[in-house]
């Protein structure tokens, strides 16, 4: 390796650690759920993939309004729940033949910050296909967070609402 390359991974690797020593109880949470349903990929991802209709197979929310850039990569929408508050994201990225999404929260009422999440559906054998949903995120409550706010609250708030979206998607995508 030439020393302006050992150089340049020398001062990325020690900016890395700084931030891990500066985060030093605020980590990184991921969140990772997947449902098997009986239908095609194509079938599966037909079922997800609306930006602007996502209450169409996630019944936690009530609406999905788009506040700007329609459903093309950047745009913003704004969900809400069924008992009131809003979310607003921001499409990060669309593969539609790939069958993947990907967005991040700009503004919630959830005590997370940092969230960004991606969706993608893959065929297991014919006729059978799974919806993975994962993300990563930080708690709102760097300090001390109080039993309602720590790290295992929050992978439970997240899997949870996953695991209870992705329950009615797959009843969307097998028609039922």
């Amino acid at each position: 390796m030439n020393r302006p390359l050992k150089l340049l991974c020398a001062a990325a690797l020690a900016a890395c650690a700084g931030t891990a020593a500066a985060d030093e109880g605020w980590s990184t949470l991921n969140t990772y759920e997947t449902v098997t349903v009986n239908a095609t990929a194509d079938q599966a991802w037909a079922a997800i993939n609306r930006w602007d209709a996502l209450q169409s197979w996630c019944p936690a929310f009530e609406k999905t309004e788009i506040v700007s850039g329609g459903t093309d990569v950047g745009s913003v929408r704004a969900i809400t729940l069924a008992n009131g508050p809003t979310f607003t994201e921001e499409l990060l990225a669309l593969d539609g033949p790939g069958m993947s999404l990907r967005y991040r929260i700009i503004d919630s009422p959830l005590p997370i910050v940092e969230y960004v999440s991606g969706m993608r559906v893959v065929s297991v054998a014919k006729g059978t296909s799974d919806i993975i949903w994962y993300s990563s995120y930080k708690r709102r409550a760097k300090d001390n967070p109080g039993p309602d706010a720590n790290d295992e609250a929050m992978q439970k708030l997240v899997g949870g609402l996953y695991k209870a979206c992705l329950a009615n998607a797959k009843k969307v995508a097998e028609g039922k």
